[in-house]
């Protein structure tokens, strides 16, 4: 089953919302759809529609004022921010898909002490390191500096890796077959070392959104992980929560 079928409706029509408002086809001058209009180009019911636009609402992307209907949040009101949701593994193949990781191989070395204290699991031996710049398509504004690194295990497969929107853990199930079964995160806000602080543009101690992932399979056994680090003025995480009962 495709991560697109295996999604909530209203989940893929936000995203196909999302992207339309950041590629710029709806506008912040023209007039968004209405529900009613929103659901006959979609073939959706009206719970759909609303569940759909509370996350973009959520995200800052859109405003709805009683009376007024829907408008597109302007950029200026976002302050430039990346609202990105990122809960479950098809918003992450979202997220590579608006934005591009552009990055370089390092090769062959031992897991950053700063990165394996704040890692559960197995975390010994090699990985292969890949180090770049995301950014958003069409901004050459850095959004976050990432460090990539893939298991030892899978450095043959690594050594094929290149920049693309296709993520890296993609291409490792296609160049070693591995598959990942879940995600775990770490975030945490810290300021911005010298390095980092280069890359992104910002001033050294800045304030930054570091977001460490671990990719692992069914045997819980982690395969990937990366370390991100966002300026804090250009990226917010966002995240939708159903109450139970």
């Amino acid at each position: 089953m495709s991560d697109t079928a295996a999604k909530p409706r209203y989940v893929q029509l936000a995203d196909s919302l999302r992207a339309a408002i950041l590629r710029g086809d709806l506008s912040e001058e023209g007039q968004f759809p209405t529900e009613t209009e929103l659901c006959r180009e979609h073939g959706v019911s009206r719970y759909t529609v609303r569940e759909a636009l509370r996350r973009l609402v959520a995200e800052g992307l859109i405003q709805r004022k009683r009376g007024s209907g829907t408008i597109i949040q302007p950029a200026a009101a976002r302050g430039g921010t990346l609202h990105q949701p990122l809960s479950n593994v098809g918003e992450l193949l979202q997220y590579a898909r608006d934005t591009q990781y552009d990055f370089k191989p390092v090769g062959l070395t031992a897991l950053p002490r700063r990165i394996a204290d704040h890692v559960s699991g197995d975390t010994s031996g090699d990985w292969f390191q890949f180090q770049g710049v995301r950014t958003r398509l069409g901004d050459p504004k850095p959004i976050a500096i990432t460090d990539a690194y893939v298991h030892g295990d899978y450095a043959e497969a690594a050594a094929e890796i290149r920049s693309s929107q296709v993520t890296i853990f993609r291409q490792l199930e296609e160049l070693a077959g591995v598959k990942v079964a879940h995600v775990t995160q770490d975030i945490q806000a810290v300021g911005a070392s010298a390095d980092i602080a280069k890359a992104l543009g910002i001033s050294r101690r800045a304030p930054t959104l570091r977001i460490l992932r671990a990719y692992r399979d069914a045997k819980n056994r982690i395969f990937e992980i990366s370390a991100s680090h966002h300026p804090g003025d250009r990226f917010a995480y966002s995240m939708h929560i159903d109450a139970e009962g």
